[in-house]
């Protein structure tokens, strides 16, 4: 069976009405409200929705929290145990992804469901999708037209006169049995 949440319609009550000012001031300004806003409602869902059976199966984890969980464990670098902390019990992160209330049904995530949901992801090629999103979306928000974008190698001289010979030596002890297996191609 296949969850998913209505992120557009707005919600009768305010679901931070339990944090003082204090908090809700530090919590509208980081990056949960705007994910939630802008980014969340626009995940592929209806892209993942075909892999999932209406009728057989054990009911789905909320797909636009999953699809949320592993764009920010992407974005923030998480390990797959650390993203299960941070859905479980990171409220920054719950309020990002939409999760209302503090039950396991909704805010428990296993391993197990992560490493599947990063199979189809991967699988059915849905990752790029996944991330042409939010970077639209910033990119609108913040007023940046990504055609006019420098292509060329402005940063990449600076970069390579600031590695030394000890540092071009460390890279090549390194990666040599790369190098000499690509050569000998």
């Amino acid at each position: 069976m296949i969850r998913t949440k209505d992120h557009k319609t707005l919600n009768m009550f305010d679901s931070l009405d339990h944090l003082g000012p204090r908090r809700r001031q530090l919590l509208e300004q980081s990056w949960a409200p705007v994910f939630r806003k802008e980014i969340l409602p626009e995940l592929p869902v209806e892209q993942v929705a075909p892999f999932y059976s209406e009728q057989n199966g054990a009911p789905t984890k909320e797909l636009y929290a999953m699809l949320g969980l592993m764009l920010a464990q992407q974005t923030f670098d998480l390990t797959d145990k650390e993203a299960v902390r941070q859905f479980a019990f990171n409220f920054e992160c719950h309020h990002a992804l939409g999760i209302g209330d503090d039950s396991d049904q909704s805010a428990y995530v296993s391993e197990k469901t992560l490493w599947n949901m990063r199979r189809l992801l991967t699988e059915h090629d849905l990752y790029q999708a996944m991330f042409e999103i939010p970077t639209k979306k910033l990119a609108e928000l913040c007023g940046v037209d990504p055609s006019l974008q420098r292509l060329d190698s402005v940063r990449a001289l600076p970069n390579i006169s600031v590695c030394q010979r000890t540092g071009l030596f460390e890279f090549l002890r390194v990666h040599h049995s790369l190098l000499i297996f690509s050569f000998f191609r």
